[in-house]
């Protein structure tokens, strides 16, 4: 099929590997150097690589990155999360994902940070992927129980609080058995954090879905 000068019939390799890149992403990168200072933008990607590598893991939590806008560092955390998901996804070395981020018209110094971030911990990114594979699990039921600390016979030592155990989990499609993804121990308050963060999730996808 014929095609008009100067037009094409499909994405060049680069607009491709751009495309994969989306809008909140992207405005989420903009914000480092920017609306984010460059001493807190290096420590948002260091901070962003360590939920990367262990998500499981207890991370200690960076107050004065959302002292003055909260909802603009979680962007930009989300963001650097997801190129970094993205790039290693994809095989990019450093020198890819900085073409990249230079299509983009980010801050220089913060493109800078994010492609040595990168290639310096390409291999633990790669084998990270590795063990989870291409995508995340999916939960589909959840189940819990109470637990609390009484006074027994043998111990006169009680703290009388209440804790949950949570299981989350997903049934296999073949057989119906039930498979557990993950479970923890938590408080009341530590249930209630959770349960706040996901209501937050919520509202945040809500509003992406309307722009």
């Amino acid at each position: 099929m014929d095609t008009l000068p100067g037009s094409s019939s499909a994405l060049s390799t680069d607009d491709e590997q751009t495309a994969l890149i989306s809008p909140t992403v992207v405005a989420g990168l903009k914000n480092l150097g920017a609306i984010i200072s460059l001493p807190l933008t290096k420590l948002l990607i260091a901070n962003s690589l360590k939920l990367t590598l262990h998500p499981d893991a207890t991370i200690a939590p960076v107050p004065e990155l959302y002292a003055k806008n909260a909802a603009c560092a979680k962007q930009s955390e989300y963001a650097v999360v997801t190129l970094f998901a993205l790039g290693t996804k994809h095989g990019w070395d450093g020198l890819q994902l900085r073409q990249q981020l230079e299509q983009l018209n980010l801050d220089a110094a913060a493109v800078d940070e994010l492609s040595r971030v990168y290639e310096d911990s390409r291999k633990d990114l790669i084998l990270r992927q590795l063990q989870i594979g291409h995508s995340f699990p999916h939960i589909t039921d959840i189940q819990w129980r109470i637990v609390c600390d009484v006074k027994s016979s043998t111990s006169d030592c009680s703290t009388g609080a209440a804790c949950f155990h949570i299981n989350l989990g997903n049934f296999r499609q073949s057989s119906g058995e039930r498979v557990t993804i993950v479970e923890f121990v938590c408080n009341a308050e530590e249930l209630q954090s959770l349960i706040n963060r996901l209501k937050e999730i919520e509202r945040h996808c809500q509003q992406m879905a309307v722009v």
